[in-house]
């Protein structure tokens, strides 16, 4: 009786499909692990935020609307693992005289669950007063700075949520905006993360704040620090934090 089985070709064409198959579907599946971690970053990030400031106000009695120093207020209740500060970190900016500013530096920290956290601690403006973020319709002080400028300002010396939607306390300050790279170096954070002179600094700016309606989800989220919380700032990122699993 003759045997049944396959032949090296119909086995050879069927291992070409799979391949074919695993090629086409193995890239979305990646793709889609990583925003699921992308996402669980977000929310930890917040959390961990939003526990700062409970225990800033609560062993402290102390809210980011009083203090005018962001970058350390919340460290004291972060584990953190270091912490740095670019100073002299050159990028363009165009004051209202025409003049180019090339003074503006960035300061991060990182926590040891592996994620980093960054500030522009320049004074916005020579007032020091907050910035229009993109073309919504949010103002922010791009975080407070930890030192007191040339001019003595710190930004808007306190962070609020005026001018939210939501502004429950009537407070008069607009919110901070800070930085979370819920995955701290790794990719795909920009090329220059840990850039300290001012050749790359002036190539690229390294806080850049994702705008409000971005549908792309990448490791970087914007995230606002009010009078009492901290909320992920912009539409991919309330959609990540607030969304459906799916």
């Amino acid at each position: 009786m003759a045997k049944k089985g396959f032949t090296l070709a119909e086995v050879l064409i069927t291992l070409a499909i799979i391949g074919i198959v695993a090629a086409l579907s193995i890239p979305s599946v990646i793709s889609n692990t990583q925003q699921q971690e992308f996402k669980t970053g977000l929310k930890k990030a917040v959390s961990v935020l939003n526990s700062a400031i409970g225990a800033n106000i609560a062993f402290q009695n102390e809210s980011p609307y009083d203090n005018s120093d962001l970058f350390n207020y919340l460290q004291r209740y972060m584990s953190i693992m270091k912490s740095t500060t670019l100073m002299h970190y050159y990028t363009y900016t165009k004051r209202n005289d025409g003049v180019l500013n090339l003074n503006h530096d960035n300061a991060a920290f990182y926590t040891t669950d592996g994620m980093r956290f960054e500030f522009n601690i320049a004074h916005s403006d020579d007032k020091g007063e907050a910035l229009k973020l993109h073309e919504s319709d949010v103002y922010a002080c791009e975080g407070t700075s930890p030192r007191v400028d040339d001019t003595g300002h710190r930004g808007c010396k306190g962070c609020g949520s005026f001018g939210l939607t939501h502004n429950p306390n009537n407070t008069t300050k607009p919110p901070c905006v800070i930085l979370v790279d819920v995955n701290g170096d790794r990719k795909p954070t920009p090329g220059n993360v840990n850039c300290t002179n001012s050749t790359c600094a002036q190539k690229d700016n390294l806080y850049i704040v994702p705008l409000p309606a971005e549908k792309r989800l990448r490791d970087i989220f914007a995230i606002l620090i009010t009078e009492d919380r901290a909320i992920p700032y912009g539409v991919t990122a309330q959609k990540a934090m607030y969304g459906s699993q799916k």
